[in-house]
């Protein structure tokens, strides 16, 4: 009797290190499994936030529509300012601004140019070049991103389909100005839902718990306070 007792008392310490053991594992598997995938919405959130700012600064809005920012993004172009050559000091001095100089210089009359002493003899071209050009927004955006998918950009990783919630609203800032904001967000149910429940449901919980209003998500930008379109994990 001692014997088979001694037996299922090893047996239980046995099973109970082993589901020690796997509830540890099983919250490091859980933790790592998250920080990936936090890592993929965050980017996708910054990619969000980077042409809803190039967007704004276009047109002087952002939107809340994803179809109008990856019109945007995909068939849009930002305009760059190529700019070589300044006024010398003595030209300065004499009056000459730069607005007068590009205004002689765009006339493209090469004598008038010259009588206003902004020929560079050595280069044999105006002293002055101010141009634009304008590239592809995807490229300007996301350079060295040549996998970049403008189409993805709504959609959540591992959400299965899902799209990030969008909005956008005006402010009135503590000294009286107007601002305007946006947000994008998404729950962690949104791309953790086909993790460990219980795990999911703590880490959702430890977020409710802290002070403040904060989202148990991943979100950039807000429509309650403005917040220099910041994201929450920043």
């Amino acid at each position: 009797m001692k014997v088979v007792m001694r037996v299922l008392l090893a047996l239980a310490i046995v099973l109970l290190a082993y589901v020690s053991w796997k509830s540890i594992q099983g919250t490091e598997d859980f933790n790592a499994e998250v920080a990936r995938r936090d890592k993929a919405v965050i980017q996708r959130l910054v990619d969000i936030r980077t042409a809803q700012v190039a967007l704004r600064a276009q047109t002087g809005s952002y939107t809340a529509s994803f179809d109008t920012l990856t019109n945007f993004v995909g068939k849009g172009k930002i305009a760059t300012l190529i700019k070589s050559g300044d006024l010398t000091e003595v030209q300065l001095e004499a009056g000459m601004t730069e607005e007068k100089a590009m205004q002689i210089i765009r006339t493209g009359n090469e004598a008038a140019i010259r009588a206003a002493g902004l020929w560079d003899d050595e280069q044999n071209a105006p002293q002055l070049v101010r141009d634009s050009i304008f590239s592809p927004t995807v490229e300007v955006l996301y350079p060295n991103r040549s996998n970049f998918s403008i189409d993805s950009l709504r959609y959540v990783p591992f959400g299965q389909g899902a799209q990030f919630e969008m909005g956008v609203d005006s402010l009135i800032t503590a000294s009286g100005y107007p601002i305007q904001v946006f947000e994008a967000k998404t729950p962690y149910t949104v791309y953790l839902g086909d993790l460990d429940q219980k795990l999911l449901n703590q880490k959702i919980q430890e977020v409710l718990d802290r002070p403040g209003d904060k989202y148990p998500g991943m979100q950039v930008g807000s429509l309650e306070v403005a917040n220099n379109n910041s994201g929450n994990w920043e």
